[in-house]
C-alpha cells in the first residue's frame, strides 16, 4: 500500500484571501485585515486583526472548513477520503493530506 503526503502552504497572505474568499459567520470580507498570527496548538489555531473590529479567533474546524473550500474555489484537487490536518508552521499554516494510493 502506497501513502501520499501533501503539504498546502498558507502564507499570512494567502491565509488573508482565504478570509476574503470564504469567510467564517459574522466576518465581513470587505474588512481591512491588519494581520493575521497563526497560534500553535494542538490543534492549531488563526487569530484575525483587522481595523475597526476585535481580534476575531478562528478554531481549527472552522479553518479546515474554510481551505477546503477555498481549494475548490481554486481548482487545488483534495480527495475526498484523505486524512487532512493543520499544523502550525512558524506564521504559517499547514494544510498536509494523506490518501492511500492503491
Amino acid at each position: 500500500m502506497i501513502t501520499e503526503i501533501r503539504h498546502i502552504i498558507f502564507s499570512n497572505d494567502e491565509m488573508k484571501q482565504v478570509f476574503q474568499t470564504m469567510p467564517p459567520d459574522g466576518f465581513d470580507p470587505q474588512r481591512r485585515i491588519t494581520r493575521i498570527q497563526v497560534v500553535e496548538g494542538p490543534p492549531p489555531m488563526v487569530q484575525v486583526h483587522s481595523e475597526g473590529a476585535p481580534m476575531l479567533e478562528v478554531e481549527s474546524y472552522q479553518l479546515a472548513r474554510m481551505i477546503v473550500g477555498y481549494c475548490r474555489n481554486r481548482k487545488i484537487p483534495l480527495p475526498k477520503d484523505a486524512l487532512k490536518t493543520l499544523h502550525a508552521q512558524g506564521d504559517a499554516l499547514c494544510f498536509s493530506i494523506m490518501s492511500t494510493l492503491s
